[in-house]
């Protein structure tokens, strides 16, 4: 019992379950349409274009949130400028995503500013969230929360297939900016929790494990939702005990997971046959 009781005698630990549980839910609730859309590679690329904007804003003493931020946004315009010129999306998101995390690593290398820990910028560092984050996390869960309710359904149209929710009267593009929107938050977000590298793992393995059990949408997304909060929770235990960074502990417990879902479903699978 002191395994689960021992943690909360440390004021930090409370907070980072708190922003834990809450990055865990919004990434679950978004990663099933970022695997419909199989936008994985863009999930990525986003994160690792982050890191240029962090690294950058917090050399000019700007805060570290606000640097993501525009980092992010950066990073969509500029993509979406490439991909205009007739540049393959992969090819733009490659180009893109390396060349502002190489900015990112440059200024990291070459700085001495004692704020960009290399390691917390890339691994995430849950356990150093402070109330503002908590406030942050709880006001972007809520605004996406608030969006995925009113928008669900023209949000599925559009994931699924764009051209036939246009012909049906739905305003597709608003929808993908509305969507890439939300991705942006929940990347940006995550920044503290799980790192720059980590984020696009969050994203696909809940919604990745709930689609091998569940068929329909709506219910894909709630257990996305559930694991996703649930692998936070179990990663931010693991973390704290056996004293390892808090995204790779998330990321791993949600990718053991899935694991024995596969191997149990292949084997169910291979029974029947």
């Amino acid at each position: 019992m002191s395994y689960f009781t021992d943690p909360f005698q440390y004021d930090f630990f409370s907070r980072a379950l708190i922003v834990s549980v809450l990055i865990g839910a919004l990434a679950g609730a978004i990663g099933p349409f970022v695997l419909v859309r199989r936008m994985a590679y863009i999930g990525q690329g986003m994160s690792q274009s982050i890191l240029g904007g962090v690294a950058v804003g917090v050399v000019w003493g700007l805060d570290l949130y606000f640097g993501a931020a525009v980092a992010a946004g950066l990073s969509a315009a500029l993509i979406y400028f490439v991909r205009n010129r007739g540049v393959p999306v992969d090819t733009a998101i490659g180009i893109v995503a390396s060349t502002l995390f190489a900015i990112g690593v440059a200024v990291v290398s070459s700085s001495r500013d004692r704020r960009l820990n290399s390691a917390n910028l890339l691994f995430g560092n849950v356990l150093g969230v402070d109330t503002e984050d908590i406030v942050l996390v709880a006001l972007v869960t809520v605004i996406a929360a608030i969006v995925l309710f009113r928008n669900y359904k023209t949000l599925l149209a559009v994931t699924h297939n764009s051209a036939v929710a246009a012909a049906h009267g739905v305003r597709a593009r608003l929808m993908e900016v509305v969507f890439s929107a939300l991705l942006a938050m929940v990347v940006v977000t995550a920044l503290r929790v799980l790192g720059v590298l980590l984020v696009a793992a969050t994203l696909l393995i809940p919604a990745a494990t709930a689609t091998m059990t569940f068929r329909t949408f709506r219910n894909i997304t709630i257990a996305s939702i559930c694991l996703g909060t649930s692998f936070a929770i179990i990663g931010l235990f693991l973390s704290f005990h056996r004293n390892i960074a808090s995204g790779p502990a998330i990321v791993l417990v949600g990718a053991t997971v899935f694991a024995m879902n596969m191997l149990t479903s292949t084997t169910s699978q291979r029974n029947r046959a």
